[in-house]
Order: structure tokens, then sequence, then C-alpha cells
């Protein structure tokens, strides 16, 4: 008599192999993020918005070159009238992100950039209540109230508005907001971006090269010097590109509430970079902010995976 007892296999532990892809691609993305101070200081001695016109020029021709490889349709991208009402808007505000970030870095704020990037996420919690409509919960409510109250304490101790770390955290925001409401492909999306920038950064590139008299990109190339730096600057296009495509791969193969503990390698890499090896100081109006900002983000993340798994 045949066995008529059904056979139930025990639930698989773990993660699956496309969302261990997906922690693998953030975990990088992220380091690759927290460690771009130590890639920017490399550059100290270049005019940082000649470095911001070769990270656009050389971003575009890295995500160009993926596009081509991967056989992605940017032509018919930049034919899309929609596409142009967000990437144009989109390609502006990461241009003025990532300038902010390279002055910040070369004036010797990484601290403050990583205060930034702390609170751009609850940045993303008030855009998402505004612009996606989404409801905020009372932990939510309190996780902003927090952030907010550390970053007054910071700014009244500090002496100065903090206006690195809000700029960067608003701006990054927005982009994010964005993206999401345009919805492209990562790739093609910032291979677009990239090529609406293109033109003004190598007029600009070509217009501070006169107008200062000096430039660092293919200048002295009999020197070793000379060629080191001439590199630096070609290959902060692909240290742009890859941890972008990066983060849009692992948010398509892993759960929003476990890539937002991922994400959060990025800033506090940097905090102890500023600290432990630039010397940058470390006072209580510091402390007092990320300590805010740390129960905030805990709080979110608590309310994101109990939301999750409910």
């Amino acid at each position: 008599m045949a066995n008529s007892e059904t056979t139930i296999e025990p639930p698989q532990a773990g993660l699956t192999p496309d969302e261990r892809r997906g922690v693998a691609a953030g975990i990088f993305c992220y380091l690759l993020w927290g460690l771009f101070p130590l890639y920017w200081k490399l550059l100290d001695e270049v005019n940082s918005f000649e470095i911001i016109a070769h990270r656009i020029i050389w971003c575009f021709a890295t995500t160009v070159i993926f596009c081509a490889i991967a056989r992605l349709d940017l032509p018919g991208l930049l034919k899309q009238r929609r596409a142009w009402r967000y990437l144009v808007p989109a390609a502006l505000i990461i241009t003025l992100n990532w300038s902010i970030y390279i002055f910040a870095v070369n004036i010797d704020h990484v601290v403050e950039t990583a205060i930034g990037y702390y609170i751009n996420p609850l940045v993303s919690v008030v855009l998402g209540i505004v612009v996606f409509r989404e409801k905020l919960s009372p932990l939510k409510v309190v996780a902003v109230a927090l952030c907010t109250i550390g970053v007054v304490f910071f700014t009244v101790n500090y002496g100065q508005f903090p206006w690195i770390a809000i700029a960067l955290a608003l701006s990054f925001g927005i982009y994010g907001a964005i993206k999401k409401k345009g919805g492209y492909p990562a790739t093609t999306a910032i291979a677009f971006e990239n090529t609406v920038m293109l033109l003004p950064a190598i007029l600009f590139a070509i217009t501070l090269a006169h107008v200062t008299g000096t430039h660092a990109f293919a200048a002295n190339l009999d020197t070793p010097h000379g060629v080191y730096l001439t590199v630096l600057l070609i290959l902060g296009g692909p240290a742009t590109a890859i941890p972008l495509i990066l983060f849009a791969k692992a948010a398509n193969l892993i759960p929003l509430s476990l890539l937002g503990f991922i994400q959060y390698l990025s800033p506090t890499l940097a905090l102890l970079t500023g600290v432990f090896l630039f010397g940058e100081p470390f006072t209580l109006a510091h402390a007092v902010c990320l300590g805010c900002i740390w129960v905030g983000i805990a709080l979110v993340t608590f309310d994101t995976m109990r939301g999750h798994q409910s």
C-alpha cells in the first residue's frame, strides 16, 4: 500500500541565493561610499571644481560603456520626454550633492559629511510622507523629533549652522525621491544624468583651466606625479558609477528593511575615518547629535522590521 503521508519539507533558513547576492552588493556599495573620503583626499591638491567636472565626464564614460556591454537602450531613454522631466532635475541635484561632498572632504569636514548621511534616511521618511503620502508611525514621529533635537543641539553648540550636513542630507534625499518617482533602471538613468551634465562639465573644466591658469588633468605628464593625478581623476568615474549601480542591484534583490541596516556602514566608516585618520575634532555636540540620530535610526529600523514581519 502506498504511503499516503505527505512529506512536508522544513522551511529553508537563511537567505536565498538572490538575497545573498543582494547583501553582498549592498555591503560592497556602502563600503565603497564609506571609504570615499580616503580616495578624494588623494586629490587634495586639485581644485574641488575640477574634480567635480572630471567626476561627471568619467562617470559618463563608465556608464555609457556599461550600457553598451549590457545592450541597454540609452538612446531610447534620451528620446523620452518624461525622462527629461525627472532625470534632468535629478542630474542637477546629484551634481550639487557631489560638489558639496568633495568640497567638504577637501576642507577637512568629513565628520560633518557623516552626520549628513546619518540624517539622510530620516529626511527620506519625511519626503515619503510629503511626496508619496506614506503614513508616519508613532515611532517614526519620535525618530524624526530626535533627529531634529540632535541637529538643533549640534547647531547651537557647534557655533555655526551645519550647512554641509543639512545640504548633503536634503540633496541626496530629494535625489532619491525623484529617482523613485521616475522609476527608471539604474545604469541607464545614471548614464542619462551624466549625458545631460557632460557638455557643461567639459566647458567648465576648460574654462577653469584658462581662468586659474592651472589644472591637474593631463598636466605634467612627463612626471610620475602628473600621471598619478590624471589617473586618479579618470578613475573617479568608475568610483562614482559602480557604487550607484551596486545600490540599485541590492535594492532590487533584498528587502529595504535589510538594506537599511547595511546603509549605515557608509557614514560610520566616514565618521571613523574623519576622527581617527584625519584627526578631525569630535566634540560633545557631535556626540549628542549622533546619539540622537542613532537612537532615531534604531527606532526607524525596529519599526520597519516589525512592519515587514507582520
